[in-house]
């Protein structure tokens, strides 16, 4: 038998990722820290530099498409690992502290500064074309990882009125008393898929002492969503304490009143965590031939002027 100097547990090449000897240094001489944000264990790397594991790839990947085609401040993706304990990641990540430590003490002209950035943002956000039409998920168009409903991830759906009918546990419109629930979901309703962070709300909002923001954190959640899930989100996701930074930018964004009343509705109906149970027997999930007519239908939709 040759003589071999391969340890037995050395990783198969062409499965995970090599951790170049560089970052390898840098990890021994990191400081570990909690992001206190989320509470997520970083390794900070020294100049502005962290590192990631078990990071959720609808993070990084909307970071990586928003840092092509917009200037929305927020990490940069250096690096993707894949590797046996989960994806890391390591990101450029910028000094701030979160709007809501903050908000209550800045002066009222760099509050209006700040509404007044964060309504450009959200803009470019909504200007970014995506990659096939009607299809709700993730950066990629993939399945969504958002906590409005549950711990597990959603989609992707290949029409609003799915994504719709997911919200409302496969019953029919026709099943809600509420008004607004009739409304906002009646089939076939034109809602436009607009680029969505789906967090914003001030404690992913990073700002520095001149009253500039320096990053938008939180993007797990982000995705192609019907346009007025931005705003329904930031209005459910904003602390009561900060009802001025609402109304404020309420201004600057757009404002969808009944489909917030619509989801005020559902939530009080739905909490998050029955989404992770099954659905409703009075409506059975789709067969796969049925999701696969779904797909297909959109397919047909998309023209070759799309990546789809």
């Amino acid at each position: 038998m040759p003589f071999c100097l391969k340890g037995q547990d050395e990783e198969p090449q062409d499965e995970y990722d090599q951790i170049p000897f560089g970052l390898k240094w840098r990890m021994y001489w990191g400081k570990k820290d909690t992001d206190p944000r989320t509470g997520e264990a970083v390794l900070r790397l020294g100049n502005n530099k962290i590192l990631k594991t078990h990071c959720a790839n609808t993070e990084y990947q909307a970071l990586m498409l928003i840092d092509r085609q917009t200037s929305v401040p927020s990490y940069k993706v250096l690096a993707v690992y894949n590797r046996p304990e989960g994806k890391l990641v390591e990101y450029e990540a910028y000094p701030g502290r979160p709007l809501q430590e903050r908000w209550s003490s800045i002066p009222a002209h760099q509050q209006n500064k700040i509404v007044s950035q964060l309504g450009r943002f959200v803009e470019q956000l909504r200007k970014m074309q995506p990659p096939k039409q009607c299809v709700v998920g993730d950066a990629t168009l993939g399945a969504a990882l958002d906590h409005r409903f549950g711990s597990g991830r959603i989609g992707p759906f290949f029409s609003i009125e799915a994504f719709q009918e997911f919200e409302r546990r496969g019953h029919t419109v026709d099943d809600f008393p509420e008004k607004e629930i009739q409304m906002v979901h009646a089939p076939k309703k034109p809602y436009q898929l607009k680029f969505t962070h789906a967090s914003l709300c001030p404690r992913n909002i990073l700002v520095d002492d001149a009253g500039r923001v320096t990053a938008l954190v939180g993007w797990e959640s982000a995705g192609w969503y019907p346009e007025y899930w931005e705003y329904t989100q930031m209005c459910h996701m904003t602390p009561k304490t900060m009802g001025d930074w609402l109304d404020a930018m309420c201004r600057v964004v757009p404002r969808y009143e009944q489909e917030l009343a619509c989801e005020e509705a559902l939530r009080s109906r739905y909490t998050g965590s029955i989404y992770d149970a099954p659905r409703s027997v009075r409506a059975p999930s789709p067969t796969p031939s049925q999701q696969q007519a779904d797909q297909q239908a959109i397919e047909d939709k998309n023209t070759s002027d799309t990546s789809g």
